[in-house]
């Protein structure tokens, strides 16, 4: 078996010195409308820049990072044509993330001599229609193909056949895509730290760990994956958001709405239904609190689950000390159709109002996810803001609207910029 992972190197920032020339060969870091920064470019990552590092902390530790709005619209207009370019050779193309994908190339590619020329012609033509770069690995199971792609960036091309190389036996057990902290620092305390003697030992512990870590064993040897019938599926789902301080109760729940709309969105496309929310906020001076409720049902009724928030909310939020950061999260995920009917099958009750936001969201796919909102979400304001002056430190935005573009209605293929 062969198989190739796809990543895109630094994407938020590639897409963003695609969408502003004057930036290329820059250090920027995207998230400058939130207070963290999300996405570093090459060059600010050689300043050493961190991802996460708090925006104010960028601002101060390297003054000639430029800050540039998060454009999460154009990021996904980018992703879906890079799939599409990578569709035309590899049909089979399977999306892992916004800028991650893998497939089997087994029938497509015989050798790895095959599969390293098939991924330079992909590469090509991704860079030349994308002006991004982008990294590939090739190995003859998914875990060390992803690992692969990790290996040279930017612009890699990066096999790994486990019937030769051993190079990547000395490379930390934490490296390994997968494993997770509370596994590694385990195998860490079992004195077993790099790839090479968790091979080689991992057998010896293996009554330790469970079916997953099998599988990653296994795969580590070039194995294909194992069959794993596992129930695990998603437990809950969240969405925060960062905003200039504000005092005022109407602003703060309207950007916790924007939180519920997005989960709310989630929930019906992905057919669950929750049991419980949780609501989180952080005051000015960053001290963080948060409070749990349980539904009555499983349910995604959105005036049910608007009310509750609604009283977390109320308990919560406290005008004096202001308020910054609000998250949304839903619990005890399960999917709709193992919902049991109630005595009063009160749930027909509410099929009208699913059928209306299933339409809202029909309507939001195709002109712009915020063309059609909650009431609630009208008193946030217009632009998340900052707590640093914009006019002391002036910000990138997105790039300028294109005839007959509106704020909520974007073309849907990249801007490369204008041509002379």
């Amino acid at each position: 078996m062969l198989y190739i992972h796809i990543d895109a190197d630094a994407f938020f920032a590639s897409v963003e010195q695609c969408l502003h020339r004057e930036l290329r060969g820059k250090p920027i870091v995207t998230g400058r409308d939130g207070s963290i920064g999300v996405a570093l470019s090459y060059e600010a990552k050689a300043l050493g820049v961190q991802r996460a590092l708090p925006i104010h902390l960028v601002r101060k530790q390297f003054p000639t990072v430029q800050m540039v709005v998060s454009d999460y619209y154009m990021y996904k207009v980018y992703s879906d044509r890079m799939i599409r370019i990578i569709q035309e050779h590899i049909p089979q193309i399977s999306r892992k993330s916004i800028d991650e994908c893998s497939a089997n190339i087994s029938d497509l590619c015989k050798t790895i001599e095959e599969a390293e020329s098939l991924s330079s012609e992909i590469q090509n033509e991704l860079e030349q229609k994308l002006l991004c770069t982008f990294s590939f690995g090739i190995s003859t199971s998914p875990l060390l193909a992803k690992m692969a792609s990790g290996m040279n960036k930017p612009h890699g091309i990066t096999s790994i056949d486990p019937a030769k190389d051993r190079e990547y036996y000395k490379k930390t057990i934490s490296a390994v895509p997968g494993l997770g902290w509370k596994i590694s620092h385990k195998l860490f305390e079992m004195r077993i730290m790099t790839i090479g003697s968790f091979i080689e030992f991992y057998p010896g512990v293996q009554k330790h760990f469970s079916i997953v870590t099998d599988d990653i064993h296994h795969q580590l040897l070039g194995g294909t994956p194992l069959r794993i019938d596992q129930h695990n599926l998603q437990k809950s789902m969240n969405k925060s958001r960062s905003f200039k301080v504000s005092e005022n109760y109407s602003e703060v729940f309207g950007q916790l709405v924007v939180n519920f709309e997005h989960l709310m969105r989630k929930l019906r496309a992905e057919d669950f239904t929750c049991k419980s929310i949780h609501v989180g906020i952080k005051n000015a001076d960053g001290h963080h609190q948060g409070e749990s409720l349980l539904l009555p049902m499983h349910t995604r009724d959105t005036a049910l689950i608007m009310e509750h928030m609604q009283i977390l909310f109320s308990d919560l939020f406290d005008g004096k000390r202001g308020c910054r950061y609000v998250s949304l999260t839903f619990s005890g995920l399960r999917p709709n159709g193992g919902v049991q009917e109630d005595f009063f099958s009160e749930h027909e009750v509410h099929q009208g109002s699913e059928e209306l936001f299933e339409a809202v969201d029909d309507i939001n796919q195709k002109f712009g996810e915020a063309i059609v909102t909650l009431a609630s979400t009208l008193s946030r304001p217009k632009r998340l803001g900052s707590h640093i002056d914009p006019k002391k430190n002036p910000i990138t935005l997105r790039h300028k609207l294109l005839p007959y573009e509106t704020e909520n209605r974007r073309v849907k293929y990249p801007y490369l910029g204008k041509v002379d």
